[in-house]
């Protein structure tokens, strides 16, 4: 259903348009400036622990008259909009279609932490009968289009990564997989997709780039064990900055295999929240970079009560791609082999926690991960249990086959 605001003007225009496409540009007053606005297309959510929010906060509150030079204004992509005069002025009647019903192109593309700085100052009753902002709105631009003037808009403070990819459309296979994972699973996934993204949890390991991690980690092609050098390994664990065509598809293959890497994950922080909270170790953590203040979130809400960095678990979940195929195919029935593996898997990197620990490297993100030798070591263990696997099946294979030997009795 579309849904209309009422913006009041002191002034307005209709710009020169194209086609379908119209351009609004006002003076709008703050004062009544409605901060309801959806933010569907801005590419990240406003901070207000931000130094920017703090600065246009400073400005409103110390020199309102003057906000309307100062301010970058707010920039809106609506559905219509029309002028409507009244008895004290003008007002833009601006209509939107909901995100809900598949609209992501509408709403306030830039100008978000401003905004939010209009919601405080009405709070803190900071006077605003002075204000002016400026205020552009586009209509008739598709969401591709919306996207892009989100990007190049966005300049006022450093904009991560994430943002970036996720304003180009970059992360929509990997939303569309966790919908349908949702609906299989009956549960709901707290993944971050962009800057300052409310609803969800600040920890590293419920972002999307520590899940697109999970999924290189799990890269047998491009990762090959049984190579040498280097690259037999992803301890470099990089996301590109840009999701190219060939990359998208790489992750979009690999894509299948993210439920495994995350049950991996939860059930090895299981076994670490164990260890640490056992009688013989509880108040004395002896695993390096483990430490037992603080918690641990999980994209799938799992909580842990221990603070451990989000590299934790990815050598672990690599180690695992010596049962997978070149077509990113398990060669034995996860479900089978994955406990026990993962247990054998624990007990070595437990060991190796502790060494690290007496050598005084609590940073293992710089030390113990950056060594090719650890990683190596940890798909031998998976080489030698998957070779344990092998054989067992082997030999039950043969008692299955073999044919009796005849008894004869003598008469």
């Amino acid at each position: 259903m579309p849904k209309t605001y009422i913006i009041p003007v002191k002034s307005v225009a209709q710009l020169n348009s194209h086609g379908s496409h119209k351009f609004f540009v006002g003076t709008a007053i703050v004062s009544s400036f409605p901060t309801d606005l959806p933010k569907t297309p801005n590419i990240r959510e406003p901070n207000k622990k931000a130094s920017i929010f703090k600065e246009i906060l400073e400005t409103l509150d110390s020199a309102p008259e003057k906000f309307f030079d100062r301010n970058n204004g707010i920039k809106i992509s609506a559905y219509k909009v029309k002028i409507h005069k009244t008895s004290s002025g003008e007002e833009l009647h601006v209509e939107f279609l909901e995100d809900s019903e598949g609209y992501t192109q509408y709403g306030v593309y830039d100008g978000g932490h401003t905004i939010a700085v209009f919601s405080t100052a009405m709070v803190q009753k900071i006077d605003l009968t002075k204000a002016l902002v400026k205020v552009e709105i586009t209509c008739g631009l598709p969401s591709s289009e919306v996207a892009v003037n989100a990007l190049t808009a966005n300049t006022t403070s450093p904009i991560d990564t994430r943002s970036r990819v996720n304003a180009r459309g970059g992360y929509d296979f990997i939303k569309r997989f966790i919908e349908q994972l949702e609906d299989e699973l009956d549960i709901k996934y707290k993944i971050a997709y962009y800057q300052n993204q409310t609803g969800v949890p600040k920890d590293p390991r419920c972002s999307v780039q520590h899940l697109c991690k999970i999924l290189i980690c799990l890269d047998r092609v491009k990762y090959d064990y049984s190579s040498s050098g280097r690259s037999q390994h992803p301890f470099s664990l990089v996301v590109p900055q840009f999701l190219s065509p060939k990359e998208t598809e790489r992750l979009q293959k690999l894509l299948p295999l993210l439920p495994q890497g995350l049950w991996i994950e939860r059930e090895l922080y299981k076994l670490i929240e164990k260890y640490i909270t056992s009688p013989s170790v509880k108040g004395n953590c002896n695993l390096a970079s483990i430490a037992l203040s603080g918690n641990s979130l999980l994209a799938d809400g799992s909580a842990f009560g221990f603070k451990a960095p989000a590299v934790l678990s990815l050598p672990i979940i690599a180690s695992f791609r010596v049962f997978l195929d070149n077509d990113c195919q398990w060669t034995l029935p996860f479900d089978e082999f994955a406990p026990s593996m993962l247990n054998k898997l624990w007990e070595r990197l437990k060991s190796d926690l502790k060494t690290e620990m007496g050598k005084g490297n609590n940073a293992i993100a710089t030390t113990l991960y950056r060594q090719v030798n650890f990683w190596s070591s940890l798909c031998n263990t998976s080489l030698e249990e998957k070779n344990r696997i092998l054989e067992r099946m082997t030999r039950e294979m043969r008692k299955q086959t073999t044919p009796p030997v005849p008894t004869f009795v003598s008469k």
